[in-house]
């Protein structure tokens, strides 16, 4: 599946997984400032999406019918007052969702706070206020993402002070902690099987050096390690986190060095396992342009990391290369060039799919 935003609507596309023969065509329309889908996972025969602002929606993957949309801004001003919803002096654009499903729970992440919805009709079963209801921070700003694992709900936010919530589930009242994260703009949790936690940078791009690049968080405890990474001036391009169960992998592109780095961290400490450093200085790409380079989300698919980065990504269709390495120790195992600049990768039994930054899927066979 694919997404493409058109003025004041989202045209969501499904694709054969065998030979790429288009299945449907499916068009939503939101409005103008609505129109960014963030998608939240398929279960069951069914892909959640937000679109971004109010909207959740629930579409049925064999045929692209929408079986429920529900405004959960709307549904949340029937009972909570305005301050709460809204930062000082702005409207509903001011509100924020992401989405994380699961087969029980679709979970909601919003400038309120936490929502448990029915994936059967989208009905809210529970809330969670994360803001400061005694002070002026009423309003969470900068969502960067859930994670869910057993009990617990990781959910991380950039505003009005960085933070990351650790949230326990059980029955009764919700036990709460938060960390002060060390990044200006943190991205989604990452989990591994032993529950710790790590984050990284939201940003994909920047000139602005900064002293961490990823950091672990253990609930109740505050933050337990930071990564600094290269840690140089200069432009830079930043991949998400991976993880295996036992370690983080995050990736840099780096102006000065003209280098590629991968990094495998132990993700209860921080520690470096390993590096791999792939030199940039024969690709003639400006990587001090976010038009002309960027970097594609990590994937590990059993004891294989797969990385990549892309050029031209902001054309129609740029070009990159995929490279994959043993998590390991860090040896290359293959690469391979792209006729689209990477954006995402997804490994399935027999194939590998690689999703543009703009447009376009390859598929490639996993021998």
């Amino acid at each position: 599946m694919t997404a493409t935003a058109r003025d004041a609507s989202v045209v969501l596309y499904a694709y054969d997984a065998t030979d790429g023969a288009k299945r449907w065509r499916q068009q939503i329309e939101f409005s103008r400032e609505r129109r960014y889908p963030q998608f939240g996972g398929l279960v069951n025969g069914t892909v959640y999406l937000t679109d971004t602002r109010t909207d959740v929606v629930a579409v049925d993957v064999s045929d692209g019918t929408v079986r429920w949309r529900v405004n959960l801004h709307e549904r949340l001003g029937e009972t909570v007052p305005d301050r709460f919803l809204t930062g000082s002096g702005r409207s509903a654009d001011w509100f924020s969702l992401l989405p994380m499903a699961t087969p029980d729970t679709v979970y909601i992440q919003s400038s309120y706070g936490i929502h448990g919805l029915n994936p059967e009709d989208g009905s809210e079963q529970w809330r969670i206020y994360l803001g400061n209801r005694n002070g002026d921070s009423h309003v969470l700003e900068d969502l960067g993402g859930l994670a869910v694992r057993a009990n617990r709900v990781w959910a991380s936010y950039g505003g009005p002070t960085p933070a990351v919530f650790t949230i326990e589930m059980f029955d009764g009242s919700p036990s709460i902690d938060r960390a002060t994260a060390p990044l200006d703009l943190p991205g989604r949790p990452v989990v591994t099987s032993d529950g710790d936690v790590s984050i990284a940078r939201k940003v994909v791009w920047s000139t602005d050096a900064r002293e961490t690049l990823a950091f672990g968080v253990a609930g109740g405890t505050g933050v337990t390690w930071q990564f600094p990474g290269l840690a140089s001036s200069g432009a830079a391009a930043f991949s998400s986190l991976a993880t295996d169960g036992e370690r983080m992998f995050i990736c840099e592109g780096h102006e000065q060095q003209e280098l590629f780095v991968v990094y495998a961290l132990r993700a209860s400490t921080g520690g470096i396992e390993w590096i791999v450093r792939d030199s940039l200085s024969d690709r003639n790409v400006a990587t001090a342009s976010p038009a002309e380079f960027r970097l594609c989300h990590p994937v590990v698919a059993g004891d294989t990391l797969v990385v990549g980065y892309g050029i031209a990504p902001d054309q129609e269709t740029g070009q990159g290369e995929l490279i994959a390495l043993s998590t390991s120790d860090g040896r290359e195992r293959w690469r391979t060039d792209l006729s689209i600049a990477p954006r995402d990768v997804a490994v399935t039994v027999d194939r590998i799919y690689v999703g543009g930054q703009q447009r376009g899927i390859l598929a490639f066979a996993r021998d």
